[in-house]
């Protein structure tokens, strides 16, 4: 009977394990590897977006509609790039309103001018994950 025990312990841990276990492998990049790949380093602050009349399906991700959206940033130290640059837009996504959320998708981004903040989309985590600016 004793011996039975840590093949059942055993079993019962790989039968769990899969339950707790939602990750997908994403590298993790150091500060300096972003820092060399980078074109432009800054810190700004968002001051608007806008929608584009840009409604595509991702490529890569089946299912994954999603909008254009044009941020505008206002710069206030540049750290790497061009050191006279005032202001830039980023050009990036959200998802559509009818799109789904694809497993093992992307994550997305928003900015809100005017209030500091800066959010994982609604399909991360529900408009509840902001980061307060420093």
């Amino acid at each position: 009977m004793k011996s039975l025990f840590p093949l059942m312990l055993a079993v019962g841990f790989l039968l769990g394990m899969p339950g707790i276990v939602f990750a997908r492998g994403v590298r993790i990049w150091s500060y300096q590897e972003m820092l060399d790949k980078s074109d432009l380093v800054v810190i700004a602050t968002p001051t608007a977006t806008i929608d584009t009349k840009e409604l595509i399906e991702l490529p890569g991700f089946v299912g994954q509609r999603v909008v254009g959206v044009e941020s505008r940033f206002s710069v206030s130290a540049v750290l790497k790039g061009d050191k006279t640059l005032k202001d830039f837009v980023l050009h990036h996504y959200r998802p559509s309103a009818g799109g789904g959320i694809v497993p093992n998708g992307p994550f997305f981004l928003s900015f809100v001018p005017g209030d500091g903040t800066t959010a994982l989309g609604p399909t991360e985590c529900n408009g509840r994950c902001a980061m307060p600016r420093r």
